[in-house]
């Protein structure tokens, strides 16, 4: 499980966001205090706006755990928050996680909620590396149902006095997708937020080539470095790749890249996709073109002194599970962080289209 944390998702009508504490004004007004709102909730309507205030910094406290995820709803015409989405329970040894919603009743039946949840769950998905996303509802909340339904999800059944909420014990029906029900986009187009440094201003676009590259006997290919620099200091690995020069095409890119750092020769089998991210630390956004790339032969690198003298730059060879847990492991740096986040999504869709 890719441990990113709670992104901002954007769709058509809305922005799926951290909460801030500013929020909880928006939180007590348009659904937290509403009893309409609240009937088939677990949790008491809350009864001033110290309370919304209280529950909003408790969950901004958890957003350094990579394994939270909890999203204000912002409605993009108006600018207000007007409802929450969250895994409200999450199992990692299966990569399986619950998903909870509510918002407020004056934009109940347009369609609001499913918008939300569909993003949620391609996030889910396609970043975190989830197999299986359920949702359950009080039987008597039908409308709740029909949001998982519209959002893709199957109907598993009922099962009978297995709930609690504010009408006592209550018969829950279960909905979920799984991953094999999905029919994935052809390729990735991710968007990915820095929160490991305070944004400044973003002076520079760079636009990045990188390929996920394997051999016959299923072995991955990727580069380690050794940093000791403005983002401090790390040992990393990562993808092997860099920036499109001026005049370049993408594959006439990657294929210069590879024979650089790899010294490899390889046959381009087709593209990953787009993951778009930011380093605030440089002012820096890059857009990294991903390809997946089959090892033909290896000969010399072509290094420069940079990536010589100051990264020290090897080449490993990994296994899938291998390079997951690498990635995981090099988490303890804000870099690191940074890195896995952004690599984690295009490996696993590699396997994913290598079918291993």
């Amino acid at each position: 499980m890719n441990k990113a944390g709670t992104q901002k998702l954007t769709t058509e009508r809305l922005i799926l966001r951290r909460f801030k504490i500013e929020d909880a004004d928006d939180m007590f007004n348009n659904w937290a205090a509403d009893p309409d709102v609240n009937t088939f909730m677990t949790w008491p309507a809350h009864a001033n706006v110290e309370v919304s205030r209280k529950v909003t910094g408790e969950w901004i406290s958890h957003y350094p755990e990579g394994n939270y995820f909890n999203w204000a709803i912002e409605y993009n015409e108006t600018g207000s928050v007007i409802g929450s989405i969250s895994v409200v329970n999450l199992n990692e040894d299966i990569s399986a996680c619950e998903i909870g919603y509510c918002m407020s009743k004056s934009y109940w039946g347009l369609g609001i909620m499913p918008e939300a949840l569909k993003a949620v769950m391609a996030y889910l998905f396609d970043v975190v590396g989830m197999n299986r996303i359920g949702a359950k509802h009080d039987v008597n909340n039908a409308k709740s149902g029909r949001v998982m339904d519209k959002a893709g999800m199957k109907t598993e059944g009922t099962i009978r006095a297995s709930g609690r909420n504010n009408q006592g014990i209550v018969d829950e029906v279960w909905h979920s997708m799984i991953r094999s029900d999905r029919t994935s986009p052809d390729e990735l187009n991710i968007s990915l937020e820095d929160y490991e440094w305070p944004m400044e201003s973003v002076d520079h676009d760079r636009s990045v080539v990188r390929a996920v590259c394997f051999d016959d006997a299923g072995y991955f290919y990727f580069v380690r470095a050794e940093r000791d620099d403005e983002f401090g200091v790390s040992t990393l690995i990562e993808t092997s790749g860099g920036g499109v020069e001026e005049g370049e095409d993408l594959v006439t890119a990657i294929k210069r890249e590879l024979k650089e750092e790899l010294g490899a020769e390889v046959e381009v089998v087709r593209k990953i996709g787009i993951v778009s991210d930011y380093y605030n630390l440089i002012h820096r956004h890059n857009i990294n073109h991903y390809f997946l790339c089959k090892i033909l032969s290896f000969g010399e690198r072509a290094l420069t002194e940079q990536e010589i003298e100051d990264y020290h730059l090897s080449t490993l060879k990994m296994t899938y599970d291998e390079a997951l847990a690498d990635y995981d492991m090099r988490r303890d740096s804000r870099l690191g962080r940074l890195i896995a986040n952004r690599e984690m999504p295009v490996l696993m869709k590699a396997r994913e289209l290598l079918g291993i």
